[in-house]
């Protein structure tokens, strides 16, 4: 795992640094105000108006000419209510403007420093700016290891309000739990093997339905980015794609093992890079999306989808009718993946997938006029995007084969269609926000 996870112990020597350009060598940096507040540090907003379109380095900290390296625990610290208070304003008026204006540059998005990252947050490691946390998994390109971090947070490995300590024990309390969950299943195959006679057909029952996940699992194991270096270079990084996935389906019957839910593992295995955090956020995740992981919930959000694509492009629509495709059944894989088999590469689906994720509370919006109270999400406007960008092919089409022919070929090569989805997402959203 990523060295963002040290501890806050160099704050008070951190606090005299100043904040220098990314050009400045560490002979210029210089000793700063003891008192100096919050609203002295360049703000997300500074940084992008002041050179709009480009990719922007952040503000970094810089080692002093003795040698000393600041730890990348960075926090603005001695910061006043009034002060706070006013950074905060600001930062959510840029938020709003973002908005309003539907800014998302592509291909030229700024990227995320250390110091941008740290700057969110107070001197105890509670994040202050959860907008702006936001805003910018949607429009900031992430270091590798700084979307560690950012990832759980998103997918609430962290309490999105915790500080530094309070984070520190909830590591603990999920390591702990899941060595308990995975005790409680391998327990259970070991007993039922050194005692077999002696086991009640409940205790059959239970080893049973175990076992059936295994094999479930373990035809999916072996194909799941068998490509990728994190499996290619580990072999035990599959055991553990196993038996992550196997004690998640144990301990939450009711979901069962889905199909797919092998590749969402993995891409918080090979994203997080640490099998108890990336445990935790699969999980938040399946569980706050389980409606879709059954058929009546994936259908639901399909049939809105095709109602949306019925206003958004009414030819389109039609001429989807015409091949008996207008359930949108041809998609299914798109939004129960994310769109990952469907990205040109693990980055593009890593970034895929993490936008699609960030959208807060607030953006979510009701479709009153369907008849129905309707949640809209990003990917089920990603869906129509992509479908209206391959319009014209899709028009020239003559059976129900061609579609899906063309489906289990896509690829999404840019990041056209995301930026035409978040358009069309935040004109419905607009009025509510």
């Amino acid at each position: 795992s990523s060295g963002i996870n040290a501890e806050y112990g160099d704050l008070e020597r951190l606090s005299s640094y100043e904040i220098v350009a990314d050009d400045t060598s560490k002979d210029d940096v210089v000793e700063s105000d003891e008192n100096r507040e919050i609203n002295d540090v360049p703000s997300v907003e500074q940084c992008i108006d002041s050179v709009p379109n480009e990719a922007i380095p952040l503000p970094v900290i810089h080692p002093t000419a003795t040698g000393f390296t600041p730890s990348l625990d960075y926090v603005a610290t001695k910061a006043s209510p009034k002060s706070t208070a006013s950074i905060l304003d600001r930062g959510l008026d840029f938020i709003r403007r973002e908005i309003d204006t539907l800014k998302f540059t592509l291909g030229t998005r700024p990227i995320l420093s250390h110091t941008g990252w740290f700057n969110l947050f107070n001197a105890d490691g509670q994040m202050l700016y959860t907008d702006q946390f936001y805003m910018s998994l949607m429009s900031f390109e992430w270091p590798n290891e700084l979307l560690q971090e950012g990832w759980k947070f998103l997918f609430g490995v962290y309490d999105i309000h915790s500080n530094h300590e309070e984070r520190i024990l909830q590591e603990k309390e999920q390591k702990q739990k899941l060595e308990r969950l995975l005790m409680s299943w391998t327990d259970a195959i070991e007993n039922s093997e050194h005692s077999a006679d002696e086991k009640d057909d409940d205790d059959d029952t239970e080893v049973a339905r175990i076992k059936k996940l295994i094999y479930l699992i373990n035809k999916d194991v072996p194909r799941t980015d068998r490509n990728h270096e994190f499996y290619r270079c580990n072999a035990e990084n599959s055991d553990v794609l196993r038996d992550l996935l196997t004690t998640f389906c144990y301990a939450n019957p009711d979901l069962g093992y889905v199909q797919g839910m092998n590749e969402l593992l993995s891409l918080f295995l090979i994203t997080i890079e640490d099998k108890i955090a990336a445990y935790w956020a699969f999980s938040n995740y399946i569980l706050r999306n389980k409606l879709f992981f059954n058929s009546t919930g994936l259908m639901a959000k399909l049939n809105a989808t095709a109602e949306l694509l019925s206003r958004e492009d009414r030819e389109l629509y039609e001429k989807l009718q015409i091949l008996d495709c207008s359930n949108l059944l041809f998609c299914q894989r798109w939004i129960l993946l994310g769109f990952k088999r469907e990205s040109k590469n693990f980055d593009m689906a890593v970034k895929i997938f993490t936008m699609l994720n960030a959208v807060t509370p607030t953006h979510y919006i009701t479709l009153e006029e369907l008849g129905r109270c309707e949640l809209l999400s990003l990917d089920m406007f990603l869906v129509i995007a992509i479908l209206i960008s391959y319009r014209h092919q899709i028009l020239s089409y003559t059976d129900q084969t061609d579609v899906y022919q063309w489906t289990g070929t896509l690829k999404l090569n840019d990041m056209s269609s995301m930026s035409h989805a978040k358009q069309m997402y935040e004109s419905y959203a607009k009025d509510e926000l």
